[in-house]
């Protein structure tokens, strides 16, 4: 792990409604239209962040017809949490979901 990479992680969750979509993702995964609602922000506002997170490789994203599903992809968000005193269960969620939405990429 370099420096520079732990810093972008840190820098992209320092903002707020970043925070808020990876703490909604914890839940499992999400369509975008889901999330704006769920942290209390715009679509476009959201749309901005689910792109920036992705971007930076902290979420993955598929696509299930006109829908655009969001989840973690990076092992260090989990950690970070855990780490924050998150639970095991709520990080064992998305970790599971993390698993699920692999195994339909690898078809």
């Amino acid at each position: 792990m370099s420096i520079d990479n732990n810093i972008k992680l840190l820098k992209a969750l320092s903002e707020e409604s970043r925070y808020r979509i990876v703490e909604v993702l914890l839940n499992g995964e999400k369509c975008a239209c889901e999330i704006p609602l769920l942290i209390d922000r715009t679509q476009s506002n959201t749309s901005m962040h689910l792109s920036r997170l992705a971007d930076l490789g902290i979420l993955k994203f598929r696509k299930d017809g006109k829908k655009v599903i969001y989840s973690i992809a990076d092992q260090r968000v989990r950690d970070l949490l855990k780490a924050l005193g998150y639970s095991e269960r709520k990080l064992l969620k998305s970790y599971c979901c993390m698993k699920k939405t692999d195994k339909r990429h690898k078809k």
